[in-house]
């Protein structure tokens, strides 16, 4: 396995969802292509509106500028986002501000993927 269907597993225990079996597989939002990444995962839950995109970029310092990127774009939003950088993966969890239930499924994902409790 190349990319990062790679890391899933991995991608999966940092974010605490290793045993969350309503998580699914899905197209990250915005692609891998938009944000400049070489490959990308999208996960969300068939009964809500939570959606996490894992960018796989060649260093930290482009998953770093990407981020600020999409920090600046959810500003213009109504999403709450979380985010984080680990190495060279990228964290975009979003949820519209209005859905409680969504942005609680988001809550704390950004701290969890970067290794911080």
């Amino acid at each position: 396995m190349t990319g990062i269907a790679g890391e899933r597993d991995r991608i999966l225990a940092l974010l605490g969802l290793t045993h969350d079996e309503a998580v699914r597989d899905t197209d990250p939002v915005p692609t891998a292509e938009d944000v400049g990444a070489a490959d990308a995962l999208g996960l969300d839950w068939p009964d809500g509106q939570a959606h996490v995109s894992v960018y796989l970029f060649s260093d930290y310092a482009d998953a770093a500028a990407a981020q600020e990127r999409l920090r600046g774009y959810a500003t213009q939003t109504d999403l709450t986002s979380e985010t984080a950088v680990n190495g060279d993966l990228l964290l975009w969890a979003v949820a519209p501000v209005d859905d409680d239930a969504a942005v609680a499924r988001i809550d704390g994902l950004g701290g969890s993927f970067s290794g911080r409790e």
